[in-house]
């Protein structure tokens, strides 16, 4: 059994600490005598078969390297069982600020460290909340039943030219500013629904209007300001666009039939026009609790004020930018390489005073984990916990939704991040209940 160690905690701030640590020598010496006995193994000295240099000589040459590395290796768990029997959670890595040993003697060293804050939520009754109503119009579900029209619409291809609400089958090549096709630039078969409201380009297929089959025809134009892609927003191109194919759209007549076709449960078309109601209601309701989420946790936050350890915030943004850069891993060469070399950035970034994190990111994590720290607080003093009985119900309506069987569910890595939601859920009841709420019709 090894040997414990002893440790002694000083405050440095609030959430600062300082931890020396004493470790018995026979833990060190048990773990050299192992370290010299495996790189006896590997070592080839002149004179000696591979593996029968005596230890002594092993000792004389490499004993303070090998301590060294030894030392390096333990210190990891070292800190984590010193850490666990003083009752402290590191808010980041420990710092290691100095370590001492002598052959024959304890190791001392001391770690400085951020704690995870113990927050208490005081203020946390009459919070103010916005509660969002909205009657559902009928023009919602009207123009709900339309967008499932325009998906059921069946097309034929039509002698005629092209006109607004035809699909248009083209090849496109590019050109450049005098009307040379550029290399490599040519895209065949594409796909276009002349007139559509979120159209790139409206100019683009304005051009477009009466084409026929087998037409060719070059058009220069704009594309919108409002774009996502800013590099297309705003920009001209030119293309020759060859037509293939002129198809016509026919949209299904909204009868019972109609209904029927999208689905067993839809006997009329009175039944699909209050699944449609439901749904809209739903999804405002929705976003009604997520309001009412952000109001509870902005009032949380200004209403129970302390500050989080920096080393904690940078944790959190580090582990963040990790699993973005590992999420994005492998998925173009290009890609790749940008993700690598941002990497190497970020490393430079952290050994010089930049801030690698936008100030955006920072108040945002330090939003997030104030709100988890907070809510935490809230459901430990409220006693707000998750029965079997209601975690089970819980899965059950979840694995519905998604489509997959409970059981499946229960055995997943999943299943503990739906009993947090699940938990989650009944401290915002609980906070709701206990918050000034007034409604407001949108």
């Amino acid at each position: 059994m090894q040997a414990t160690v002893k440790t002694q905690v000083t405050e440095k701030g609030q959430w600062e600490r300082e931890l020396e640590v004493e470790v018995p020598s026979e833990r060190i010496d048990s773990a050299l005598t192992k370290a010299v006995k495996e790189y006896r193994k590997r070592l080839e000295l002149p004179g000696f078969r591979k593996g029968k240099v005596p230890i002594k000589v092993i000792e004389s040459r490499y004993g303070d390297s090998i301590r060294s590395t030894v030392i390096s290796d333990l210190l990891p768990e070292l800190v984590h069982e010193a850490t666990r029997e003083t009752g402290l959670k590191p808010a980041a890595p420990p710092q290691i600020t100095k370590v001492e040993h002598e052959p024959g003697q304890p190791l001392v060293f001391t770690a400085a460290f951020d704690i995870w804050p113990e927050v208490e939520a005081e203020k946390f009754e009459n919070l103010s909340v916005t509660k969002m109503t909205h009657p559902v119009a009928d023009d919602e579900v009207a123009e709900q039943l339309e967008e499932l029209r325009k998906r059921q619409a069946s097309e034929r291809s039509v002698d005629r030219p092209l006109e607004n609400g035809d699909i248009l089958i083209a090849d496109l090549q590019r050109l450049d500013d005098s009307g040379v096709p550029l290399v490599g630039e040519k895209f065949e078969e594409r796909y276009f629904i002349i007139g559509s409201d979120d159209a790139p380009s409206p100019e683009f297929e304005e051009a477009l209007i009466g084409l026929v089959a087998k037409e060719e025809r070059n058009v220069t134009f704009t594309y919108r300001d409002d774009l996502p892609n800013e590099e297309l927003a705003g920009s001209t191109e030119r293309f020759t666009v060859t037509a293939r194919d002129v198809r016509e759209r026919a949209l299904p007549e909204l009868d019972d039939e109609f209904a029927k076709d999208l689905g067993d449960q839809f006997e009329t078309l009175e039944a699909l026009k209050e699944h449609i109601r439901g749904q809209i209601a739903e999804r405002w309701e929705y976003m009604a609790r997520q309001r009412m989420r952000s109001e509870i946790v902005e009032g949380l936050i200004t209403e129970n004020s302390f500050d989080l350890p920096k080393s904690l915030v940078d944790t959190y943004l580090d582990s963040l930018r990790k699993e973005k850069d590992e999420s994005g891993h492998g998925q173009h060469d290009h890609d790749h390489d940008h993700d690598h070399d941002h990497d190497h950035d970020h490393d430079h970034d952290h050994d010089s005073d930049e801030d690698p994190h936008s100030d955006e990111d920072r108040q945002n994590a330090v939003r997030r984990l104030k709100s988890y720290l907070l809510l935490d607080s809230v459901r430990k003093n409220a006693a707000i916990e998750v029965s079997d009985e209601q975690f089970d119900e819980y899965l059950e309506e979840w694995a519905v939704k998604a489509g997959v069987k409970v059981e499946e569910v229960k055995r997943s890595p999943r299943a503990e991040s739906l009993r947090r939601e699940l938990e989650d859920d009944k401290v915002f009841e609980y906070l709701i209940e206990a918050a000034n709420v007034k409604e407001e019709e949108v």
